[in-house]
């Protein structure tokens, strides 16, 4: 563990439960990718609509069930048609009396029944294809899902890096604040400065040192936003990997190529057209209603007085249906069907517009950040032999301590202008991998490659 997180667990009370686990960027997405309840549900939302697909495929084949019945009647007709189907009619039994007036009759029967879907209107085949249209759907969904996940947490683990590194800038002002503070003493015993000096220099550490403690609280909660991120338990310890201060992303593709690269490769967008095709299925499911059907039954059935049925009799018969009249429901749901058409695909259209301009937003934001970092970067180097110079000066007795003091602050600024920049550009690089579709969460080596 490095030491400066092994102080800022010290510090800020974080329990340690051992050694934190150092982790790489390629470790913490995959350690999500088994952990995250989000993308857990959406692989179970696949699950569903694979079932109902073969739920909707089951209405093609013939449907065969076991019946068995009893029925227990004195009406005439009830009576005589027991008779019959036990084949047990006699003679007596067309008597006007017993027919008018029979007895109580009863009657168990047991068969199977077959019905199979001749024709339906076409409304088998369209909830087959809605309900594909509906798999297609949540696939798509789940890799998007995995993406948005993938980063945040790489998002979370970027700010677990720079918050690292800003404890680091936080302890190497507080140092330098206290060799000014010791150089300070040394020149007031001296005689060389005057007194006021020395509090002003003890004023500066005891400053620095507060900022030291904000900046490890703020490392603390960047922490516990990457445990989020990852699953973890907020009781468990880990750590992450210096931030990588290497070259600058290539900038490989213009903002058009990445525009047009991203309407074909989002996921989201790819989902939305799947729900627009499963909804002009549920139309023509819909349709189906105002065409006839056909359906073809055949049952065999044994009949008996008593509960051993051992009469036997089969049929076969077709039936077509024609609705007339349904007081309007059929149109009524045409109607909405293709009205959810028509919504979906101004969803589509929203969608491409609000991809194109988070396209352009993460390009912009990179450029920016470059531009930011580049600068900061000479900062640094200016500032870090600027400090250099006037603490020279200062521990001869040559300068004054606010000089010194400004020009360390001004190192300590130029320094977290530099962080706030390296974070932006990486995390820009990372959105823009998102917007465009182009975020692979098996493969987050193009990231750190500097690839747009």
């Amino acid at each position: 563990m490095k030491l400066s997180t092994i102080v800022l667990l010290l510090v800020t009370g974080w329990p340690v439960f051992g050694v934190a686990e150092t982790v790489t960027l390629e470790q913490a997405v995959q350690h999500t990718m088994r952990e995250n309840f989000g993308l857990r549900s959406a692989a179970q939302a696949i699950q569903t609509a694979q079932a109902q697909t073969q739920v909707a495929e089951s209405a093609r084949d013939p449907q065969i069930a076991l019946r068995y019945s009893m029925l227990a009647s004195d009406n005439p007709l009830d009576a005589f048609a027991e008779r019959l189907n036990t084949r047990s009619v006699r003679l007596q039994d067309f008597e006007p009396d017993r027919l008018n007036n029979p007895e109580i009759s009863t009657l168990f029967r047991g068969g199977v029944v077959l019905n199979y879907p001749v024709y339906t209107g076409g409304r088998t085949r369209a909830e087959i294809d809605r309900a594909e249209g509906n798999t297609e759907l949540a696939r798509m969904n789940y890799e998007r899902t995995r993406q948005r996940v993938a980063f945040n947490t790489i998002r979370a683990y970027y700010a677990a890096q720079a918050a690292e590194r800003g404890v680091r800038i936080a302890q190497d002002a507080e140092a330098a604040a206290k060799r000014h503070a010791r150089t300070t003493r040394r020149l007031v015993r001296e005689d060389r400065t005057v007194k006021s000096d020395q509090l002003t220099a003890e004023v500066n550490l005891s400053a620095f040192k507060g900022q030291t403690i904000r900046v490890m609280t703020h490392a603390k909660l960047a922490y516990n936003g990457l445990k989020v991120a990852m699953g973890m338990v907020q009781q468990s310890a880990v750590s992450v990997l210096p931030m990588e201060m290497g070259p600058l992303p290539a900038d490989r593709r213009g903002v058009e190529a990445l525009e047009q690269f991203s309407l074909s490769a989002r996921f989201d967008l790819k989902a939305l057209q799947a729900a627009a095709v499963a909804a002009r299925a549920a139309v023509r499911a819909a349709e189906a209603g105002l065409k006839p059907s056909v359906d073809l039954l055949a049952d065999a059935s044994l009949y008996e007085d008593h509960p051993l049925v051992n009469e036997y009799s089969w049929r076969v018969f077709g039936v077509v249906r024609k609705d007339l009249y349904t007081g309007g429901r059929t149109r009524a749901e045409v109607a909405a069907a293709r009205s959810y058409v028509e919504t979906i695909d101004f969803q589509i259209e929203s969608l491409r517009q609000a991809v194109l301009r988070q396209v352009r937003d993460a390009y912009d934001s990179i450029h920016e950040s470059r531009g930011r970092l580049e600068i900061a970067q000479g900062n640094v180097a200016k500032a870090r032999r600027n400090v250099a110079l006037i603490e020279e000066r200062y521990g001869q007795g040559r300068t004054l301590l606010i000089d010194l003091l400004g020009a360390e602050q001004r190192l300590v600024e130029a320094r977290n202008e530099e962080l706030d920049a390296r974070l932006s550009l990486s995390t820009s690089v990372a959105a823009l991998h998102l917007a465009d579709g182009s975020l692979n969460p098996d493969d987050v080596s193009a990231l750190q490659g500097g690839v747009l």
